[in-house]
Order: structure tokens, then C-alpha cells, then sequence
């Protein structure tokens, strides 16, 4: 099965294009003034306006956060480093106190200008001197100033007086100086020129506003600056000069931190030395005090003539054990061996008498063998043995004495010294506290001595975390006003210019314009739209007539009467909110159109206060309405009249007196009329007064068929018709439709137009329509 395309969304948009176009369309011409002035007075700005360039200065910045890594050398040079952040340094070079530096550093405060006849042009790049004051924060501000620099003298005159360059002069704009311009030539031509004084902050904000200070890219260090100003020459020197001020604020910094860490450290360092003598002192003392020179050799040697001392009373009794066995040997001697013990002694005496003694030994024991007893020779030897044994207990017991003695002395030396290796501990302890805290103030004295020096370092040098990768240049050519920017600017403010005015006159309009306002106000259909008729006739259908509006009406005639989706449509009632709506015209030409189909129509004019149809056909002076309903005509014959150009119509006028019969159609009078009219004509059309001003026409509307609600473009009010549908009036009347009225053409050049979007219909004269 083949689906059927969906051309909803092309119907919305062709929709929307209608609205637009009907809408705005007509104005047409006045788009076309307002567009060609835009444009015109575009390409006057484009012409008269100050061109502005740009200016660009690239620098690059050390961010700790993205990777910048510097070399070892200018990480020495660069101790006092702040840490930095692209975020924040865009900050700083967008501050005011920057940008205030730089205006008085330049003396943008004090522009010069060359007067022309057209205009005055900024004369910053070719003016021969700049003005400067001694103090721009107070200064008062003077629109113009004029001067003259006199190039053969070298002076400027001003206020005729002749001031020389580079000296303070005291003036009524303050102490005053003229400077060579660095830019500018001292040419010997006076050319006339002038000055102004503005305020410091008004300068410094214009630049501020025309700065422009990015980031390249997320990751990146690097800092565009960008500045839009008249003069290019201006614009560099001011972003070379913001540049400038910005790394050496950053070097005063170092130099300060330096400075301040150069100041403590000395400072310190003084403390540190005080501190330091005074532990060598306590050093010295106690060295001195305790007899201490090096703790640990002194340590040794006490050991080492301890263990000596040792080594000697071990001998010496080892010695005393000897003596002491030979003593015994020699006192308990009565027979036995004759050998004395060898004494390991060197005493030669003693070995002698003990050789002695041995050998009297000997000779004894030998000759008792074989001598008696009583041998002169025997007793000899024996007592010779025994005149020996006391001299060698006496020498014993004199070497006793002594070696007691020298194991006296060494045991008192040995103690001695073992004394001194006893208290050699606690002053070691004490040596290394105090030689621990002259360790501790030589590493602290180290430290700031190197700190001196790297402080020192760092304050003589100008190495900075900012580098300039582009130096100010400004564009070739003025980045404004851009001529193509503005002319398509111009096209568009004109076009805006007409669509607000159509919307405001639109808007400001308080009574019905367009045909969507009658369907977004009321659910009343439209069943037609009537345009304007500039014949001014009051009919305007005729037989074989083919104008628009006749078509209109025909188009209507076949809606209400010849509809198969409203059959029975018989009786026709036309009201109004207020009176001059055009009903007495609908009702007249509808009825002619009717009788023109060859049906048999009578109009009845029942606005018995206005009277318009009976006006239109010349029947103020005839009897009608008001002389049937009062029973002054029995006879309804005798109140119609037939029209002089159709057969098929008939009139039944108001009638004489009109205007006092108000209450006459309320009476059972006007429905029997009306049913005796029904059985006699194909058509019945009654046009009463308008709802706002006659309450009867309510009570009318239920002896028709069908109301007819007629609104006239650019008359009915918007609040009428609310005020209708708020008290439930529209609602009230039979089968009510509405029929769009006298619909003109909107703007210019077009006639009529519409379909609810524009006013009305297009009716144009020389278009032809079928007549359905």
C-alpha cells in the first residue's frame, strides 16, 4: 500500500512565508526608503567614522601547572621565583594599576591633535613634543589647549608665552613640561596644534575596555594581547609599554623578596656568629678546665699505662712468690737435694750466694759420705753453709722490701690513671654536647653564608619568568569600521526599522485590522470579506457587472442562500457592534445580488433610529416599518416598494417617525410581518441597529434564520467585540457569521490583500473572478 506523504510540515512553513509576505509586503516602498537611508547613512560612517586598528603582542609565561621546564642555570639565577598561573597573570596585565602606569608614563592624559576643517586628528606619531604634567591625578580638565612649536628655538608657545622643552613651568593647568616626542620629528614648521586634558581614569578605562588579554589555548602558556585603538603608533607603544611595566613589576618583586631575604640573613648571620664564638669559648675552657686535649688519644694512652702498670705488679709478684719459696727452701733446708731453686731473679748478688751455697751444698753431702762426722773438713763446709743461708735470707728480705715498694707505686699510679679512664666518659659526653652544637652552628653558618650569597645573586640578576615571543604590531590595515559589516548592517536596520514600524502601528491599532483577530477573538465564522469600494457607490452589484466586489457578493449571496450545508437559510438578519460598519450596504447589495439570481427578495431596513437603507434608495419620505407596527398602514402592501432597477427586489423603508418607534419592534406586530413576508418572498433581509446601541436587535435575530455580524476593518474596536462575547450577545443571536468589511489594502502600492493575514482580499480591478 502506497503512504500518503505527510505535508504537514511544508503546509506550516508555506504558512508562515504567507504570514510574512502579506504582512510585510505591502510596505514595500517604505522598506526601500528605510533600507536605502540605512545604507546611506552607512556609507557616510563608513567615511566620516575614525578607522581603529589592532594591535597584537604575543608573551610567553613559566606555568608551573603546564610543563614549562627551565635549565639549570637560570633555575640559579631565578631563587625567588613566584609560582604562577595563566589565569592570574591575564588578571594582572588586565589590572588598572598597570594600565594607570602606563597612561602617565606615556601622558596619554594629555592627547595632542591637529586641527583640520573637516576634523581633528590625533597628531601621537607626528607631533614634535608631549606634554607632561608633575601631577596628572589631580589635574583639571581642559577641552583645548593651543600651542605651537617653534622648531628654530627650540621653544612652544602657548598662551603667548614661550616655554622651553624639558623644564617644570608653573601654568594654570599645573606644573607643566614639554618633552621631545620620541616619535615625532623637531621640525622647524609651526604647525598649529592643540592639547586637551582628560582624567587618568577616563584614559585608563578606554584602553582597559579596548584590551584583550587570552589565552592561546587550555594548555598552552603562551598570552595573546590584543588592543583596539585610532592610532596604531599609540596602541604599540601602549602594549610594549604595558609589557615593559609588567616584567619589571616582576623583577621588583624578586629584587625585593632578595633584598628582604638578603637583609635577614645578614642579620641572622650576625646572631649565628655570636652564638658560634661563644661555643669555641666554651670549648676552649673546657679543654682548658678538664685537661683535656684529644679526649680519645689521651683515653688511649691512660689504657695503655694501665696496662703496663699491670703487666709490672704481676711480675713484680710474681717475683715476691719466688723470694717467698726461696725463703722457705732455705729455712726448711736440713738434708734433702743440694741444689737451691733458680730464683728468676736479677740480682747477681743473690745468685751468687745461692751458687755459694749450692756448692758448699754439694761438698757436704759428697764428703759426708765418705768423712765422719766430726771431719774438721766436714764441719768446715757446714758451718760455711750456714754462715750463707742468713745472708741470702737477708738479701731476700731486702729484695721483698723493695719489690713491695715499686708494687706500691704502681699499683698507685695504675689507680690513677684507671681514676682518669673512670671520669673520661662524662667528659666525652660533655665534649660532644658542646662540639655537637658547634656542629650545629658551623652547618647553620654554612647555610646562611650560601643563602647570602645566593640572595646576592639573585638581586643583581633581571631574569624573569615572562619572555616576549612578538613585540606590539599593528594591523596594515583599520580593522574598523568594516565597511562590508556595516553596509550589510545598514540593510538589516532598515529592514528592522520597517518590521518595527509595521508592528508598532500594528500594535498601537485599537480596532480590528486583520481577520486572525476575529478568529482568535471569537468562534464565529468568517463566511466572507467585502473589500473597499472606491466608487463610492451605495450598490454596488448590478446584472452583467463584474467587478471584485460585485463577485464578493455574489460569493456570499451563494454561502448563505444557495449552500447545501445550510439549507433552509431564508431570513437574513444584519447587525453590528457599532453604528457606520457598512450593515445598510451589506444588506442592500445582498439583496440586489439575491434578486439579480431571479429570486423574489424584500430588505427591510428595521434600524429605526439611522435609517441607512432607506437613505440608500430614496424612501425617507414613504411609509414603512414604524406606520405598520404603530396600525397606521393595515395593509402590508402598502409599506413595500419595488426597486426601479430590479423587478425581483423590494424596499420596505423605516418609515416617518422613525425615530420615536424603538419599542414597536419588540410587538407581535413585526413577527406577523415577517411570516406573511415568508409565504410571499424567496429571500427575507432585515438590517437592524448595531448590539451596543440597539437591545432590540437581540429580540430580532430569533425571527431569523441567520444573523449576519458585520465588522469593518479599521473601525469595529477590539474591545467592543470582546465586550460582545464576554456578555454572551454574539452568542445569543440565530445561526450567527461574520462578514469582514471594507477591508483595504495595507502599505503600498497594492490595493487589498489578505487571506486573515494581511486585511483583506486582493481586488484588484483588473482581476477577474467566477462567480460561484
Amino acid at each position: 500500500m502506497q503512504e500518503t506523504p505527510d505535508l504537514t510540515q511544508n503546509s506550516a512553513e508555506d504558512d508562515i512565508f504567507k504570514q510574512l509576505l502579506y504582512k510585510y509586503l505591502p510596505y514595500w516602498p517604505l522598506f526601500a526608503l528605510l533600507i536605502i537611508g540605512s545604507l546611506v547613512a552607512a556609507r557616510l560612517y563608513t567615511k566620516w567614522a575614525i578607522p581603529r586598528y589592532e594591535i597584537d603582542a604575543t608573551i610567553l609565561i613559566k606555568d608551573e601547572k603546564k610543563g614549562l621546564v627551565e635549565s639549570k642555570m637560570l633555575e640559579t639565577l631565578n631563587l625567588f621565583e613566584k609560582s604562577k598561573i595563566v589565569e592570574n597573570e591575564l588578571e594582572i596585565l588586565h589590572s588598572h594599576a598597570l594600565m594607570k602606569q602606563v597612561v602617565t608614563n606615556l601622558t596619554l592624559y594629555a592627547p595632542v591633535f591637529e586641527e583640520r576643517k573637516s576634523r581633528n586628528i590625533p597628531a601621537y606619531a607626528y607631533s614634535p613634543i608631549r606634554i607632561r604634567l608633575k601631577d596628572p591625578d589631580n589635574l583639571k580638565e581642559t577641552e583645548k589647549v593651543p600651542f605651537v612649536y617653534d622648531g628654530t628655538t627650540g621653544q612652544v608657545i602657548i598662551d603667548n608665552m614661550r616655554v622651553p622643552v624639558n623644564q617644570w613651568v608653573t601654568s594654570k593647568y599645573g606644573e607643566i613640561m614639554f618633552n621631545p616626542n620620541p616619535r615625532g620629528a623637531l621640525s622647524s614648521q609651526k604647525i598649529p596644534l592643540y592639547f586637551s586634558l582628560i582624567d587618568v581614569k577616563k584614559i585608563e578605562y578606554y584602553f582597559l575596555a579596548n584590551l584583550k588579554a587570552t589565552a592561546a589555548s587550555k594548555m598552552s602558556t603562551i598570552i595573546n594581547l590584543q588592543l583596539k585603538d585610532d592610532v596604531p603608533a599609540r596602541g604599540e607603544d601602549v602594549l610594549n609599554e604595558l609589557i615593559a611595566l609588567y616584567t619589571k613589576a616582576e623583577v621588583d618583586d624578586k629584587n625585593v623578596m632578595a633584598a628582604n631575604t638578603l637583609a635577614s640573613v645578614e642579620n641572622r648571620l650576625r646572631y649565628v656568629v655570636g652564638q658560634l664564638d661563644s661555643v669555641e669559648n666554651a670549648i676552649q675552657q673546657f679543654r682548658t678546665t678538664s685537661g683535656v686535649i684529644d679526649i680519645s688519644q689521651q683515653g688511649k694512652l691512660y689504657l695503655e699505662n694501665v696496662g703496663q702498670y699491670d703487666k709490672q705488679i704481676e711480675d713484680i709478684n710474681l717475683k715476691l712468690a719466688v723470694l717467698e719459696e726461696m725463703e722457705k727452701f732455705i729455712l726448711s733446708k736440713n738434708s734433702g737435694a743440694s741444689i737451691a731453686p733458680s730464683t728468676g731473679l736479677n740480682d747477681p748478688t743473690l745468685s751468687q750466694l745461692l751458687d755459694k751455697l749450692t756448692e758448699a751444698q754439694l761438698q757436704y753431702d759428697k764428703l759426708k759420705s765418705t768423712t765422719a762426722e766430726n771431719s774438721p773438713m766436714l764441719l768446715s763446709i757446714k758451718e760455711q753453709i750456714n754462715k750463707l743461708k742468713p745472708a741470702i735470707l737477708d738479701n731476700i728480705r731486702n729484695q721483698r722490701v723493695n719489690l713491695e715498694v715499686s708494687r706500691n707505686n704502681l699499683s698507685n699510679n695504675s689507680g690513677k690513671y684507671n681514676s682518669m679512664l673512670s671520669t673520661i666518659p662524662q667528659k666525652e659526653k660533655q665534649l660532644l654536647e658542646i662540639s655537637r652544637q658547634q656542629a650545629i652552628k658551623n652547618q647553620i653558618y654554612s647555610f646562611l653564608l650560601q643563602k647570602r650569597e645566593e640572595a646576592a645573586l639573585s638581586y643583581t640578576s633581571t631574569a624573569t619568568d615572562t619572555r616576549v615571543i612578538d613585540k606590539a604590531e599593528s594591523s596594515v590595515g583599520p580593522v574598523s569600521p568594516n565597511k562590508m559589516i556595516i553596509q550589510l548592517g545598514g540593510l538589516l536596520g532598515g529592514l528592522l526599522m520597517g518590521i518595527a514600524f509595521v508592528n508598532l502601528k500594528d500594535v498601537m491599532n485599537k480596532t480590528i485590522l486583520f481577520r486572525k483577530e476575529i478568529e482568535s477573538i471569537c468562534n464565529i465564522p468568517v463566511v466572507a470579506e467585502i473589500g473597499h469600494d472606491r466608487s463610492k457607490l451605495s450598490i454596488v452589484i448590478a446584472d452583467n457587472k463584474k467587478t471584485p466586489i460585485a463577485e464578493q457578493f455574489r460569493t456570499l449571496r451563494n454561502v448563505l442562500a444557495f449552500n447545501e450545508n445550510h439549507p433552509g437559510v431564508k431570513k437574513i438578519l444584519l447587525s453590528s457592534s457599532i453604528s457606520g460598519e457598512g450593515k445598510a450596504f451589506i444588506a442592500s447589495n445582498l439583496a440586489t445580488s439575491m434578486a439579480l439570481a431571479g429570486k423574489k427578495t424584500v430588505l427591510l431596513d428595521l434600524d429605526l433610529e439611522r435609517f441607512h437603507v432607506t437613505k440608500i434608495f430614496g424612501l425617507e419620505e414613504k411609509k414603512g416599518i414604524v406606520d405598520y407596527l404603530s396600525n397606521k398602514v393595515i395593509n402590508a402592501g402598502e409599506i413595500r416598494y419595488r426597486s426601479a432597477d430590479n423587478n425581483k427586489l423590494y424596499i420596505i423603508p423605516a418609515g416617518i417617525n422613525s425615530n420615536a418607534a424603538a419599542e414597536l419592534l419588540v410587538g407581535g406586530n413585526l413577527e406577523d410581518l415577517i411570516k406573511s413576508l415568508e409565504l410571499e418572498f424567496d429571500f427575507i433581509v432585515m438590517c437592524s441597529g448595531p448590539l451596543t446601541e440597539d437591545a432590540n436587535a437581540l429580540a430580532v435575530s430569533h425571527f431569523s434564520d441567520a444573523t449576519i455580524f458585520v465588522i469593518r476593518h479599521n473601525v469595529t474596536p477590539k474591545n467592543n467585540l470582546m465586550m460582545l462575547i464576554h456578555e454572551d450577545k454574539l452568542s445569543s443571536l440565530k445561526n450567527p457569521v461574520v462578514v469582514f468589511n471594507d477591508v483595504r489594502g495595507r502599505g503600498f502600492g497594492i490595493l487589498d490583500y489578505g487571506y486573515g493575514y494581511g486585511y483583506g482580499y486582493n481586488i484588484k480591478e483588473k482581476r477577474k473572478r467566477k462567480v460561484l
